[in-house]
Parts: structure tokens; C-alpha cells; sequence
């Protein structure tokens, strides 16, 4: 298996002679039996080798299994690094926060020791379950390469050699040579989404085909050739069209808009890639798609919410992906009859006219609808923002309130107060707060001709 493993490693230029590498060692098999096919290929090459392990504390023997790898190191006078997790709420999250944790300090010890190579166990087992895993979730196409070989990591680089090799096959070698390993527990609950693929899922599909990992490894191989080919496609698009600023990013529309739905989807998909995903946003496809429609809407300014306050705010022909506290003064829309722009992800605003009737989009047809029917009386571009200190409603001839009072006697939640929108007339009368109150100006007096409809629907 050595030789396998180390014409591998050379033939793809994993390492060079005399050079440092740090290995990420839990304890566990795959982990301990990379341990032992470096340490022959460190003789053969005069590697530097060192040890990073972490104890998570999820089990209680996991101090011993860390005191032992201490040992084995120092009796092979392997230099080691070792560190606990100490949060003490690992309830929520623990896969997730743990890899985290155990990254950082792997970046921590490299930078610190000028190591320019991680090294981790992975092998096709691991790739088959990311696989299945992102498929199930729902993932970019980018991601669906599963896990990569080759990959930029702190001040260097992080190599993962084992995935030309089974988990079965590393136990085999493991019991051939009579090597020490420890076996964590915590991988036989069916508590986290991994371990029930890798119990259920995945030997049920080895049965199906005794060849189930290596196509899978195909298929990776296959999204990372497709994604090549797309990454040559959008790159000169991407640098023509995008600018980074300093409240984030201006991507110009005019030949974006041009293109074909491919090329306009691929392009919003690195977008995101390259900017927001990596800071822990999660974009689904229907954001991609209704992101799309926005996009192609004739209003000149419409804007839509991602997570984490995130929003695209689209004005004329450029589009900005942005922080919304950093855009929330200035969201501001018109509307002239017969227009119809999206709020926000979640909600829909249109005019139509009593002798021209609006098609709302087909994603919209079940959510939830208020309409307000306005006068001729009613001055148009209406404007769409939100509220503003001292706003004031009409509610009868006599009687003005303002729009924080009415608020609170609705007893209406200062975040939703926040959201809610207010239009007002081209006169700067507000005429509408949909969900919460009409101004008496917006009710047609008998005399007057009914000209508009104003509908507002939401998903709620």
C-alpha cells in the first residue's frame, strides 16, 4: 500500500524534498495509518513532519487517546501541537463549530511554525458521504465537487492523499501492520447527518454496486472539470463587470443582460461564491432564480433580502450587493401605473389600472394579498419606502397620527415596524402602510372615478 500511496503522492506533486508538513492526527484509524505511510515517506524524501491533534471533549476518553498520541510522538521525536475545545455549550452546531476549531488551529500552528502543508485522512468513504450529503441539502454546482484533493489553506496548502483509498482498505493495512488506533464512539450515534449516511445510506449503496465509490469519485472528477469550463466562461465576465466597494460589491447589468439564462446563473452563483457564501450565507436556487426575474423587471429600482442582512439593490442598469443597514435610508421606489417590482424576497407591490389588469409573476399566486383601490384624485409616481421619524397619516378630515403611535396602539413589534412600508402620493402624502392602515386620502369620494388598484402581497 505504500508504494501505491507514495507513486500517488509524487506523480500529483503533493510534496517537495526536505520540506515541512503538518499532519492532522485524531487518533482515529485513517488518521493514525497516515501517520505511519509519512513517517516511510519522510525517510525517503527528508520531510520535516509534525503533529496537530485537538481534544474535543465530547468523550470522556479523549484525554487519554491525546496523552497517548503525546507519547508516541515524542518517542518518535515528531514535534506536537495539541489543543482543547473548551466551549462549554456544544449542543448546537458541534460538527460545524468543531471543524472550525480545529482548522483555525491547524492555520495557527502553520503560520506559527512556517509550515506551508496540511495534511488530513480523508478518503473515498468521506467523499461519497459529502457527496450525498450536499446533494441532499441542495447544493451549488461548485460544491457538488464534494472533497477536494488539492486546496488553498492558510499561508499554504491542504492536500488530502487518501481519497484514491477506501476505508476498508486503511483498515485492512491498519491490522495488517498492527497498528494503534482508537475508535470514537461518538461515530456509531445516528445523532449527526454523517453518521447516518455512513451507517445507512452509503453500505447500502456499495451492495447495489461493489463499484459505488469509485464512481462517485468519478462523478467529482467530472463537477471539477464542468466547473472549469463554466469558471473559464464567467471569470472575464466576472472581472469586467464586478466592483468591490466599500459597502460591498457593484456588478454592472447592461451585458449581463444580455446573456443567456446560463451564463446569467452561473455568473450570480460565483457572485455569491466569491462574496457572501464564504462568510457563512446560504443562497438557494429559487433566490437565484427570483434574483434573475428581479433583474429583468423594467422598474429602475428595486432591491431584494438575502440572510444575515445581506440585499441586492438593483438601480437602473447596475445592481449592489450590500449590508441592508448600510442601504436601509435609501430604499426608495416609485411606481407608475401598471408597475410591479418585488420589495423585498418575500414581498410584491403592483399598480394595475381599471382598464389594464396585472399578471402578478406565478411564484407570488399563493401568498398572501391586500389591495387598496385610490382615485383619480391620487398623484402618481407613487413613492414605496419605509418609515421616517414624524411620519403622519391621514386617518379622517380631522385627525392625523403618527405612524410610530400607531404602531405601538397596535402594539405591532419594533422589527416589523422597522420592515413596514409606507407609500405615499407624488404630492409626499402618505396614502398607504399595507397590513396596518389606509389614510382617509386614499378612500374615492362617490363623485370620484376609481382608476387604480394598488395590491401588496406577501409571503408570510
Amino acid at each position: 500500500m505504500f508504494q501505491e500511496f507514495y507513486d500517488h503522492c509524487k506523480r500529483n506533486e503533493y510534496w517537495q524534498s526536505n520540506q515541512k508538513i503538518l499532519l492532522a492526527v485524531s487518533g482515529g484509524v485513517d488518521s493514525m495509518v497516515l501517520l505511519e505511510l509519512m513517517q516511510i515517506a519522510a525517510q525517503k524524501d527528508h520531510l520535516e513532519l509534525a503533529v496537530a491533534h485537538i481534544d474535543h471533549q465530547l468523550r470522556m476518553e479523549s484525554k487519554a487517546e491525546a496523552d497517548y498520541l503525546k507519547s508516541y510522538c515524542l518517542k518518535k521525536e515528531i514535534p506536537y501541537y495539541s489543543k482543547t475545545w473548551e466551549e462549554l455549550d456544544k449542543t448546537k452546531d458541534t460538527e460545524a463549530r468543531a471543524r472550525k476549531f480545529r482548522y483555525d488551529f491547524f492555520a495557527e500552528i502553520m503560520e506559527q511554525e512556517e509550515i506551508s502543508l496540511l495534511l488530513t485522512a480523508h478518503h473515498s468513504d468521506d467523499q461519497a458521504e459529502t457527496i450525498l450529503m450536499k446533494l441532499t441539502r441542495g447544493s451549488a454546482l461548485p460544491n457538488l465537487v464534494g472533497i477536494r484533493a488539492k486546496q488553498s489553506f492558510g499561508n499554504g496548502e491542504l492536500i488530502r492523499p487518501f481519497l484514491i483509498f477506501s476505508k476498508e482498505r486503511l483498515e485492512q493495512f491498519a491490522k495488517e501492520s498492527a497498528i494503534v488506533y482508537f475508535e470514537d464512539s461518538s461515530n456509531q450515534s445516528n445523532t449527526y447527518m454523517r453518521n447516518r449516511f455512513r451507517h445507512q445510506v452509503v453500505p447500502l449503496l456499495k451492495k447495489e454496486n461493489p463499484r459505488f465509490l469509485q464512481h462517485m469519485a468519478d462523478f467529482s472528477e467530472q463537477i471539477t472539470l464542468a466547473d472549469e469550463i463554466i469558471q473559464f466562461v464567467i471569470e472575464p465576465k466576472y472581472n469586467k463587470w464586478v466592483i468591490e466597494t466599500t459597502e460591498g460589491w457593484l456588478v454592472q447589468l447592461s451585458e449581463l443582460k444580455q446573456e443567456k439564462r446560463s451564463v446569467q446563473t452561473f455568473f450570480l452563483v460565483t457572485l455569491f461564491q466569491r462574496t457572501i457564501v464564504p462568510i457563512g450565507v446560504t443562497i438557494s436556487r429559487m433566490q437565484i432564480e427570483q434574483l434573475l426575474f428581479l433583474l429583468d423587471q423594467p422598474a429602475p429600482q428595486l432591491s431584494m433580502d438575502f440572510e444575515q442582512g445581506w440585499q441586492v439593490v438593483k438601480e437602473y442598469n447596475t445592481f449592489r450587493l450590500q449590508k441592508n443597514e448600510l442601504a436601509h435610508e435609501k430604499q426608495l421606489f416609485h411606481l407608475n401605473s401598471n408597475d410591479h417590482i418585488f420589495l423585498s424576497e418575500n414581498e410584491w407591490l403592483g399598480i394595475e389600472t381599471s382598464e389594464r389588469k396585472l399578471v402578478p409573476p406565478e411564484k407570488i399566486k399563493d401568498w398572501s394579498e391586500f389591495s387598496l383601490l385610490i382615485s383619480e384624485q391620487t398623484l402618481l409616481p407613487l413613492t414605496i419606502r419605509h418609515r421616517k421619524d414624524g411620519d403622519r397619516i391621514s386617518l379622517t378630515p380631522n385627525l392625523t397620527k403618527r405612524l410610530n403611535r400607531l404602531f405601538i396602539d397596535q402594539k405591532i413589534p419594533n422589527l416589523i415596524r422597522e420592515r413596514a412600508w409606507v407609500i405615499l402620493s407624488a404630492d409626499d402624502k402618505i396614502i398607504w402602510v399595507p397590513k396596518f392602515a389606509n389614510s382617509y386620502l386614499s378612500i374615492p369620494k362617490e363623485t370620484d372615478k376609481i382608476l387604480y388598484r394598488l395590491l401588496y402581497k406577501i409571503k408570510e
